[in-house]
């Protein structure tokens, strides 16, 4: 029963942490594309308090609920995808809180040319994605 709560309680997380990735990413192509100086500047300063508020957040449950269910479940911290999991959030943690706050930080103060910011971003972005993705490709298939 707990095993099963603190499960409900991860996958929960990663729903809310990896749903917000892509949200922003999707948002952040759309403006981009649009080309609209101001819109890029504001999503990008809503990004961050998004990013603040709820991925983190959702991030840190999301560790939290994983080693609490691996703690209850008797799983061994040696297992691959436990392993390949707790790296995984390690370096979309680092990755949001060093070079995409940056570069959502200088987007957001709108000096300079956004072009290259925004294609930095994207593809900050996208390294984000692959990175999670492959977590929950690991926690499914269990290699």
């Amino acid at each position: 029963m707990v095993y099963d709560l603190f499960k409900l309680i991860h996958v929960a997380a990663v729903i809310v942490w990896v749903g917000g990735v892509v949200t922003i990413f999707v948002m952040n192509a759309r403006v981009t594309r649009a080309g609209e100086p101001q819109a890029q500047a504001a999503l990008a300063g809503q990004s961050r308090a998004f990013g603040q508020t709820v991925m983190g957040p959702a991030a840190g449950v999301t560790l939290v609920a994983g080693i609490i269910t691996m703690l209850v479940g008797d799983i061994s911290l040696a297992t691959v995808w436990i392993l390949w999991g707790l790296a995984s959030v390690a370096a979309s943690l680092l990755l949001g809180a060093t070079v995409i706050r940056r570069t959502t930080e200088r987007l957001a103060s709108g000096s300079g040319d956004r072009r290259p910011l925004q294609r930095r971003l994207v593809r900050l972005n996208i390294a984000n994605l692959v990175i999670l993705f492959s977590a929950v490709a690991a926690m499914v298939f269990k290699p």
